[in-house]
């Protein structure tokens, strides 16, 4: 079973300037049982007065590790607009993690042996399961298996995964930035695996204007988001602790929501 919990609100670290809901949503990793649960708990309190317009921001590795990846792809691909109809206009952002990364080069037929081979030492072999791969496909036909598996929209979805998106003074971004290379200099490679320095700025001093908000990096205890003074950490290991996390920002304020089971 399947709870919902959401926190207090909180001061935000910084104003957001507009009312409408901003949500992000960490790394779930197949867990579709808590993805789908946590959108519906989303789409509920978008339906309150004076929200008119929505945001939900995926912050990648919606693959690989857990069982259930096939049916994370289709709830991601369809977003919170799926789950709040015609109610108001839904901005659905689904950006890339290093996971998703692999079966994006799989759908644009640049899926090397290589990469092939350090996808399925990540927990790969269970999303190509889930994507019903057929047992003992070979390494160069894996593409081709793949794409035959997942629906077109699919497929648009994770072509279509930006590296990052910014509202106001909050980036929204898988791993990090490197705060040693110009905010406007983040090669792919960088945001979808980052982890120090981003983590823990050398002598605490974070040069850029954005407070971050990511994944990628679980952190102890691993049930609870971690908040510091430049970013806040999604990634509650959901694979793992059977907790996904999102959060919800209007104005001046968030709160955690988290499916658990």
């Amino acid at each position: 079973m399947v709870t919902i919990e959401r926190g207090e609100w909180q001061h935000a670290p910084k104003p957001l300037h507009t009312d409408h809901l901003i949500c992000a949503i960490g790394d779930v990793h197949g867990r579709a049982d808590l993805l789908d649960p946590l959108l519906a708990a989303l789409a509920d309190d978008a339906r309150v007065p004076g929200v008119a317009h929505a945001t939900c921001i995926f912050l990648g590795d919606l693959i690989d590790r857990g069982e259930q990846s096939f049916q994370t792809l289709g709830l991601a691909a369809g977003g919170l607009a799926a789950y709040l109809g015609d109610r108001m206009p839904v901005e659905d952002v689904l950006l890339l993690g290093n996971h998703d990364a692999w079966l994006k080069a799989a759908f644009e037929d640049r899926l090397t042996a290589e990469l092939a081979e350090l996808w399925a030492a990540n927990g790969g072999q269970r999303t190509w399961r889930s994507l019903k791969v057929p047992p003992l496909t070979p390494l160069q036909g894996l593409g081709p298996a793949l794409r035959a598996g997942v629906p077109q929209f699919v497929q648009d979805a994770i072509r279509g995964m930006r590296p990052s998106r910014r509202i106001g003074d909050y980036l929204f971004v898988h791993a990090g930035v490197d705060p040693r290379r110009p905010l406007d200099d983040q090669p792919e490679e960088v945001v979808t695996w980052i982890r120090d320095p981003f983590l823990h700025p050398e002598d605490h001093h974070w040069p850029f204007e954005v407070f971050v908000i990511h994944g990628h990096t679980p952190e102890e205890p691993f049930e609870r988001p971690t908040v510091e003074k430049h970013r806040i950490n999604l990634d509650t290991a959901a694979v793992f602790t059977g907790v996904l996390t999102a959060i919800e920002m209007r104005n001046d304020r968030y709160r955690f929501v988290q499916a658990k089971g």
